[in-house]
């Protein structure tokens, strides 16, 4: 729909060319209303059939896991999105849909897409990660699914509603076979001849097999129409584009050249000439100026008159126009800018991490952050299925009284373990601040939870020492969906010095050595010593309740509580300066979290 030049969009109050108030302003008519009758025919199967059209606003990606053990385990894994979707009612819905579908690899932020739901549909399997329960609220999952696309409609429907034929002959066996059970007890009890026994089954057979073959193709006959009626309604949703209903009109993506309305400071585009919102006029005009006399002009009249001109009286070189407002307007860009630069930065910190009988290790710790929007999301749900088969075999003998071996058994078991795994993997395409675009290799659970459109701070740190160079991701923070992620981090980091555990080591055998040899070891002193002091020496030892060989263990035992207090304390002194080093990555983290709600208005 247009007014003037420029399209209009649902919620336009006025036209963007002319200024002119919008009587007829543009709605959105989801299926439902698109096609009135849309679920009559398939209420005749489906009492409880419901349909929903909106659009996407968050996603979260979680697994669901079932697990079995005995001879036969199995460890299964399935992945599903958690979406929540908004309608022009305001009415949100969440549901779960499998991620292992092609067509839900792509499903992200303002798809549209229809849900039909013919019967409640619930999954049963437990959350493999009990951190999504925050998420994830309840069971329930989508049967039909219609993407809504301009590239094209694309429908999922599960197995849900498949029909399972059944074999009459096979029926006709079961049958037989239960009437048999029921006559021949009598015949066996000599109630009745063999004649009458079998003229019973053929009965029994015969009504049993009639009844249950009409009774299960009945049943498979309701289905099969229900299926044909659900496939019948999808093909009538996929036959609704997105611009019949209006969605395509929903709403204006925002360019980095936009600007602010004067006025309401709306974010408009940079060509219009009045606000779509307010209507306010966007060109800036200059305020008329009063006339100027020159040099050139005679002056004439009175003494008062003569004085106003001298005072009006100008150059018209010096003169400078007044205006309403600035000639710079200040753009989304500028805008995006000026809200991100406190939340960036570079910081280092250096320090030096003591070592006992080595010499300190310095190093230095820095910090950055940055801020990005993501532009799109390519991922994937990758699935593998494997069974691993175990075969055992053991042997029992039986021997004799002599003990000979009379026979042997052999018993041979078979077990199998069946793994499914699904995980999701791909990259994120994100813009910096200043507009330069860039492909980001995203962790998983970032992955999971980030949509097109978020805003994300990234901290990131870096060690760098003598022999190494550490990089940790410290968080991604989702200031759109105020999600904080903390897969690692720097503090995480310790080093002890090899030579300091060596030297530590040689203590030890040191003193193993002297207590074992401590009688040679004695010996050989006294040739040295004067045995009056080695007398005493061991004298002072026995009164103190220590055996005299077990010196040397007991000096060490002192010795290594020593190292282990002073290794505590150094211990302590690199965990401050990690803290200190990261003190202002996390302070920025801090306050983006308190001011996450500028950049919902970006």
């Amino acid at each position: 729909m247009q007014h003037c030049t420029s399209p209009l969009f649902i919620n336009d109050n006025f036209c963007p060319d002319c200024g002119d108030k919008i009587d007829n302003q543009l709605t959105i008519t989801p299926v439902a209303q698109y096609i009135p009758d849309i679920l009559d025919e398939l209420k005749t199967y489906c009492p409880e059939a419901s349909i929903y059209t909106g659009w996407v606003e968050k996603t979260h990606h979680y697994k669901r896991v079932h697990r079995s053990g005995g001879k036969d385990s199995q460890t299964l894994y399935y992945s599903y999105w958690f979406l929540t979707l908004n309608n022009e009612q305001g009415q949100e819905k969440t549901i779960s849909v499998s991620s292992e579908d092609s067509s839900l690899d792509s499903v992200s932020k303002g798809d549209i897409i229809t849900f039909l739901e013919p019967t409640g549909y619930y999954l049963n399997y437990q959350l493999a990660d009990k951190n999504d329960r925050k998420i994830v609220t309840h069971n329930e999952a989508a049967t039909g699914v219609v993407f809504h696309r301009n590239s094209g409609q694309e429908s999922i429907l599960t197995p849900a509603y498949e029909v399972e034929d059944f074999s009459k002959f096979g029926t006709f066996i079961s049958t037989l076979f239960f009437a048999a059970l029921i006559s021949l007890p009598g015949f066996f009890a000599e109630f009745y001849t063999l004649e009458i026994a079998g003229f019973i089954t053929a009965a029994i057979t015969v009504i049993g097999s009639v009844f249950r073959i009409n009774s299960k193709t009945n049943q498979f006959e309701t289905e099969s129409a229900r299926l044909l009626e659900i496939k019948r309604t999808m093909k009538r949703i996929l036959g609704v584009s997105d611009s019949q209903m209006g969605y395509d009109k929903r709403g204006r993506n925002a360019n980095n050249d936009d600007v602010y309305c004067i006025n309401c400071e709306h974010l408009i585009n940079s060509s219009y000439h009045y606000c779509h919102c307010c209507g306010q006029p966007q060109n800036i005009t200059e305020v008329a100026q009063p006339s100027l006399i020159t040099d050139a002009d005679t002056l004439t009249g009175n003494e008062q008159t003569s004085s106003q001109s001298h005072a009006l009286a100008a150059n018209k070189g010096n003169v400078t126009p007044i205006t309403q407002a600035s000639n710079k307007r200040m753009t989304r860009r500028d805008k995006i800018l000026q809200v991100c630069a406190s939340f960036m930065g570079y910081d280092s910190h250096s320090f030096e991490n003591k070592h006992i009988f080595a010499k300190n290790y310095p190093c230095t710790i820095a910090t950055s952050s940055s801020i990005v929007r993501v532009t799109d999301k390519e991922v994937e749900t990758s699935v593998s299925d494997k069974t691993n088969t175990y075969t055992s075999t053991t042997r029992t003998d039986y021997n004799d009284r002599y003990g000979s071996t009379v026979r042997s058994e052999y018993r041979t078991e078979t077990s199998s373990h069946r793994q499914r795994n699904s995980n999701l993997y791909g990259e994120l395409t994100v813009e910096t601040p200043e507009g330069k675009v860039q492909t980001y290799k995203a962790a998983r659970s970032l992955l999971a939870t980030a949509d097109v459109g978020d805003w994300i701070l990234l901290g990131s740190s870096r060690l760098e020492g003598k022999t190494e160079q550490l990089d940790y991701d410290e968080f991604y923070y989702n200031i759109s969906k105020d999600n904080l992620i903390q897969p690692e981090s720097v503090s995480q980091w310790s080093r002890v010095s090899a030579k300091s555990q060596t030297f530590v080591l040689m203590m030890l055998a040191l003193a193993i050595g002297c207590s074992v040899y401590f009688d040679e070891i004695v010996n050989f002193s006294a040739q040295f010593i004067p045995h009056n002091i080695v007398r005493s020496m061991l004298g002072a030892i026995s009164n103190v309740g220590i055996a005299a060989n077990l010196l040397p263990m007991a000096l060490f035992t002192v010795f290594f509580i020593f190292v282990l207090l002073l290794s505590r304390s150094f211990s302590k002194h690199t965990k401050k300066n990690q803290a200190e080093a990261l003190a202002p990555l996390q302070a920025k983290l801090a306050k983006c979290q308190q001011e996450r709600e500028i950049f919902l208005k970006l």
